[in-house]
Formats: C-alpha cells, structure tokens, sequence
C-alpha cells in the first residue's frame, strides 16, 4: 500500500506545505497514483516534468514537446534578445517543435519590450504549433536556468491551458544524461486549442501599487543584486532600482541559492559541476524563500526587467504551492519608464 499523504504531514518538515507541494516532491509510483486516484491531483497540477517521465511519454499522441531555445546579448548598449532556429534544427528533443520567443510570441505594438501576445494571436501561434485543448504540453529551454520555457508555460497557462509543464533541467539534462535527440523540422496538425485568460495569473501596474507594503502581499524582484540594488545598469534602459517594498531573489537561486552571488561568467561551469540543471532541491528551496519571509499562504507578485526571469521564479514560486503567485507582465521595463511610479535603491 503506497504512503498516504496525511502521514507526511506528521513528519514536521512537511507540516506546513500544502498538498500540491508535497505532490512535487512525490516520484511516480505507487505513492503517486494513490494521490492523484484518492486526492484528485495529476501530473498537470505541478509545473515541472522530469526527463524520465518524458523519455517514457514520447510516443504518447497527445504530447505536444515545445522547443523555445532563447538568446540574449546586448547591442549598443542594450539589451537584445533573439532566437536561433539553426541550434533547434541541428539537435532536438524527438518529436519537438520550434517556436522563437522574441520573434513570434511578443506584442510589437506594446511600448513596454517584450510583452507576450494578446490571446488571439498567442492561440493562433500555439494552434500553428499543433496545441490542441487536450494536448499535454511540455516546454524545454537549453539556458541552464528555464527562461524562454518558463515564459512559455506562464503564458500557456495564464491562456487557459491546463496541461502544460516545463521539463525540469532542459536540454542540457536531457543530453546529460544520454537521451535521444534528432534534426530538422516536424510538421504537425493544426491544433485547436482556445484561449480562455484567467487572471489569477497576471498583475497589472495598478495591482502592484495596492500592493506596496500591504501585509500578506509580497512583491519579489528576480534581478540580479546589483540590478536590485540600483548599482547595476539596466540593458533595457529606464531608472535603477526596485519597486518599494520588494524582496530580492536573483532567478538564479531557483537553480541553486548559492549561486546568486557568484558572477554570471562562472555559473555556468558551476552547475556543470554540480551535474544537474534541475531546480533546486525543495525543502531548500522553500526554506531559502521561507528565510526571505515569504510564506506558501502569502500573495505573491513576481517581476524581474522585462517579465522573462520573473516567470522562472513564478515557476519555482507554484511549483512550491504558493497558489496565489502570479506575474507583473510589464515588470521594471514598465515601472522604471513612469516617472510618476515610486523606486527604491538599497
């Protein structure tokens, strides 16, 4: 007989985690079809998928696999982000399909850089690719850390979708740990998927303003610390800083708390080391977020510059249980550009 879950919540690391989370914890067994057959939850209840899973799941004709491998540089003194559809055609996930993030995904007609596409055109796109209603989508990224990916399920999802996932570590995993891969392009069936927004997925600049200070509401900045700060220099351009009342967590320490303070030239080498581009381990993770006096009943808005490393913790963020995070699209881009908003330096 498989562990029931009220017996994890004797055990006190587990007391104050709520079903959802402790489902992310649970590998797929006896344990795990016993929850989701007796309490209701199924794989499409945690944000992430392991490459086991997927490696088992490939043939399944319901699996929709979305490569959305994403680029950043700067250009003049700004930043610029592309994508490189060449990467995706010389080595893929079987079955996989490509989308750019900052060519097909972005509303060009928004003065704030980067803003995802209406639901019209993000269901059009998305249907283009073969999303259907019922199709389980699982998204990947190669950036050591799930950015583009991590941006694609928080659209997805703010859309209505209601089975989609991120593959927890990417492609590098995927190769890391000896798994198939192919060439070229698939052609896939137009899908039919519909979007439907729901928003408990978004905050609007308004939204954050309410929230400035306001007990049981937390504001989390994803930048680096220097950016946080107000030492750094935004790519993108706008003052420096943070919004009022917000609590730093570098994306980065999603991965791995310790890296937030490593440089960004080195991180790369460190997570081979570590060998493992999966997100941190759970209890370290909610303990470190937890120390940061977040807590899993709190309210929770997520930015970052411009709504792409905040969707990496919104990730993080739901994949612990905090069921009440959702994203500030237009992030510091938006804020940083009225000067009518409040920012802070510390």
């Amino acid at each position: 007989m498989p562990l029931k879950p009220y017996l994890l919540y004797q055990i006190p690391i587990f007391q104050n985690w709520t079903p959802k989370a402790i489902l992310g914890i649970i590998p797929y067994g006896s344990t795990r079809v016993w929850l989701e057959e007796n309490v209701g939850m199924t794989t499409q209840t945690r944000p992430l998928i392991d490459t086991a899973w997927l490696a088992d799941n490939l043939t399944n004709p319901k699996l929709r696999i979305i490569d959305v491998r994403w680029k950043f540089r700067e250009e003049n003194g700004k930043g610029v982000a592309y994508d490189d559809r060449s990467e995706f055609q010389a080595e893929h996930i079987p079955g996989a399909v490509y989308v750019g993030m900052s060519t097909e995904l972005v509303d060009s007609t928004q003065n704030t850089p980067d803003m995802m596409l209406g639901p019209e055109d993000f269901g059009e796109r998305m249907r283009e690719l073969g999303v259907s209603n019922d199709s389980h989508v699982v998204v990947y990224d190669d950036s050591g850390l799930p950015l583009a990916s991590a941006r694609v399920w928080w659209a997805l999802s703010h859309y209505g979708h209601k089975n989609v996932q991120v593959l927890d570590g990417g492609l590098q995993q995927w190769k890391l740990e000896g798994r198939p891969t192919e060439t070229g392009d698939l052609t896939v069936e137009h899908g039919d998927f519909e979007p439907t927004v729901q928003s408990n997925w978004i905050a609007r600049k308004a939204n954050v303003l309410d929230a400035m200070g306001k007990p049981g509401v937390r504001i989390v900045d994803f930048l680096p610390n220097d950016l946080f700060r107000g030492d750094g220099v935004h790519t993108w351009g706008g003052r420096s800083g943070h919004i009022p009342s917000a609590v730093n967590i570098p994306a980065i320490s999603n991965i791995d708390p310790d890296l937030a303070h490593i440089p960004i030239a080195e991180r790369a080498a460190k997570l081979k080391e570590r060998g493992s581009f999966k997100l941190a381990d759970h209890s370290k993770l909610l303990k470190h977020y937890q120390d940061k006096g977040i807590q899993t009943d709190d309210e929770v808005i997520a930015y970052c510059g411009r709504g792409i490393a905040a969707s990496c913790g919104l990730l993080a963020l739901r994949q612990m249980g905090f069921e009440k995070s959702r994203l500030y699209d237009g992030s510091w881009a938006e804020w940083s550009a009225d000067e009518s908003l409040p920012v802070e330096t510390s």
